[in-house]
């Protein structure tokens, strides 16, 4: 089945990422390839359809419950027409949620505004980066320059190290400081693979580059060896070494 993972002899769940109007279709023609009912789960919503279920109304109910205007479980015949009542509480539903998608944004870019004016404001007391390896992060920059997530991923390195040097001229460790000023450092919120990325640029560059790999190694802990036998730096997103 191209859209349907079944979890009982007539229940099934949409597949991550499948249409739900392709799912709604390929039920109706299992319905009627088999005879009976088949019943799955999409989006949190319950769908049962049959054979002479109406896709583009299945579709409608379906839509209407994953926004949250009717209870989550429709079909298998919706009614044809919707009430002046139903669409006027499916239009107040629709707006208030539109409201409070709008409030959530508002939230996130204010938040995010703030991360980036703290960052900022240490940054300004932050030493510069202290490079180890010179030659190797010039080769780091220059594959910045023609890729805009490495960009990224050498801007967060350079933020993060200039912070744990700030924590460390005060006396800190890196163990004590690294999980803290990473946080700081990353006000977009980067994924595992690239955090892998950066710390593995400044394993190779930076002056506290091996206590910096020890640490992130010894915190994703993925293999049995002790963190300072590991060659490499764990990735947490592919279960290996980068």
């Amino acid at each position: 089945m191209k859209n349907l993972l079944q979890k009982g002899k007539d229940v099934f769940d949409a597949k991550p990422g499948a249409d739900a109007a392709d799912v709604i279709a390929e039920a109706i023609e299992l319905s009627a390839n088999r005879g009976y009912a088949v019943t799955f789960t999409a989006n949190g919503v319950t769908v049962n359809v049959l054979p002479d279920s109406d896709p583009t109304l299945v579709y409608r109910d379906w839509w209407r419950a994953f926004r949250g205007c009717i209870e989550p479980n429709v079909g298998p015949h919706p009614s044809p027409t919707l009430t002046d009542e139903e669409k006027a509480n499916d239009n107040r539903i629709m707006a208030e949620n539109e409201r409070k998608q709008e409030e959530r944004l508002k939230g996130r870019r204010q938040a995010s505004r703030a991360k980036w004016e703290a960052l900022r404001v240490k940054l300004a007391e932050a030493p510069p980066i202290e490079v180890r390896d010179r030659e190797a992060w010039q080769r780091f920059s220059n594959l910045a320059a023609q890729s805009d997530e490495e960009m990224v991923i050498l801007d967060v390195a350079e933020c993060w190290a200039r912070l744990m040097q700030l924590e460390i001229s005060r006396g800190r460790k890196i163990e004590e400081v690294a999980e803290d000023t990473l946080c700081a450092a990353d006000p977009r919120g980067i994924t595992g693979c690239m955090r892998a990325a950066v710390v593995s640029i400044l394993a190779q560059c930076w002056v506290h580059g091996e206590d910096l790999r020890q640490w992130h190694n010894q915190r994703v802990k993925l293999r049995g060896d002790p963190a300072e036998r590991i060659d490499g730096v764990l990735n947490p997103a592919t279960l290996g070494l980068r």
